[in-house]
């Protein structure tokens, strides 16, 4: 396969995806040889880390190194650079991150998504296609070295072996599916005598992890670069919670409980027979059809891994003033229709809400076919039309007339 990684299809293939998830997904881990050690060049390779380490502006914490089971303190491998009166703190020292890494440390890459393109795109894919927030992370380990101790992720995992080889010990789950606040506790979840699966990763392989599996790493006698895509799961834990925040909503969820409630006895049976009537009360009003489709919205309308960017940024702009000439979209391209006191203005996938004064002047803008804010009826004070057309130039309904430039 020689495509360009941007699917989440691409990264199991040639696994289907009714396979996986019927066969994998939150069940067993897997493991997808390839042969193919080029299979994500497109997305990353060891080079590009190379690269973005020695001269890619990176400050702590996107840049991070672990050594025995641990990280390391922040001071120990970064340094402040003045420039003027400008402090800029957690920056790199590469002399003493190459010290650390050739004794032993790894160094990790936490959200490089955010600063290399390839892989936020490959991020966001399949952030969109599982509906479940994805992190990334760059794992880089020296030779002959170990990773972390014996641990699990309370995330789906999956690993992109990019250089090197590593060899993975991976052991059967203490806790099934736990939740994302339910982390790894040494003292108290224990490594079984034997791996339920050993492997090793080759440039080019696939492992998925379903959250609760605990593992250990160890390189070979080179250096190994994997990236992880972590799916942190929204779970029925969230699904109730909101429906539980709509309690909030009836006076009596929010009624406090009985003085002394802790340390008299004889208030226990009260309490409980209350909050019993309580929960019947608030599953009567449960509406699931409403509570599904308003977390479903609440999901599709941030996916929490590309918050932030995503939107093209353009520097060559100009301030609207008043003797800028401006005009609309073309009629085809916007509809309106009213709702009560309010007007609703939908163009390029986006909806607007304004009152009824404002629309009326919006049709006078469409009704020119290009046209200044002084041209606007002297009704409206000049810093009301002002604001209105620099929030639908920003929304993108008004544009400049460049041909008056």
């Amino acid at each position: 396969m020689c495509a360009k990684l941007f699917s989440f299809t691409d990264i199991i293939d040639p696994m289907s995806a009714e396979e996986f998830f019927s066969s994998y997904w939150e069940k067993k881990p897997l493991h997808i040889p390839r042969s193919n050690t080029q299979f994500y060049k497109d997305i990353l390779t060891l080079e590009h880390a190379q690269a973005a380490i020695a001269f890619g502006g990176l400050r702590y914490p996107a840049i991070q190194l672990s050594k025995s089971g641990g990280f390391l303190h922040p001071d120990v491998f970064c340094t402040d650079i003045h420039a003027g009166d400008i402090v800029f703190t957690g920056v790199p020292d590469i002399d003493r991150i190459q010290t650390e890494y050739r004794s032993g440390a790894s160094i990790s890459l936490p959200g490089f998504n955010r600063t290399w393109q390839p892989l936020r795109n490959l991020a966001a894919a399949v952030e969109t296609y599982l509906d479940h927030a994805v992190h990334t992370n760059i794992y880089i380990t020296p030779g002959n070295t170990a990773g972390f101790k014996p641990h699990y992720d309370a995330h789906e995992v999956f690993v992109l072996q990019i250089s090197g080889r590593k060899h993975w010990k991976i052991y059967d789950a203490p806790i099934d599916l736990p939740h994302r606040t339910q982390q790894y506790q040494p003292q108290i979840h224990t490594t079984p005598a034997t791996p339920l699966l050993e492997l090793d990763m080759n440039p080019g392989d696939l492992l998925y992890m379903p959250r609760g599996f605990v593992h250990t790493t160890h390189t070979s006698d080179s250096a190994s670069m994997h990236i992880t895509l972590g799916v942190t799961v929204y779970t029925y834990v969230e699904l109730f919670s909101t429906w539980l925040q709509s309690s909030k909503k009836e006076v009596d969820f929010r009624r406090a409980l009985p003085p002394g409630f802790a340390s008299r006895p004889e208030l226990q049976q009260g309490m409980e027979e209350e909050f019993s009537r309580l929960v019947k009360a608030l599953s009567q009003q449960l509406d699931s059809h409403q509570l599904i489709s308003a977390f479903q919205q609440q999901v599709r309308s941030g996916y929490p891994g590309q918050c932030g960017f995503g939107k093209e940024f353009d520097l060559n702009a100009v301030v609207i003033t008043p003797t800028t000439q401006v005009k609309a979209i073309p009629h085809n391209q916007y509809t309106y229709t009213e709702e009560g006191d309010n007007i609703v203005l939908k163009f390029d996938g986006k909806t607007l809400l304004m009152s009824r004064s404002a629309w009326f002047a919006v049709e006078k803008m469409c009704k020119h076919g290009s046209f200044k804010p002084l041209d606007l009826p002297a009704a409206y004070k000049e810093e009301t039309k002002l604001a209105l057309i620099r929030h639908l130039y920003q929304e993108g309904f008004l544009m400049l007339n460049q041909n008056c430039y």
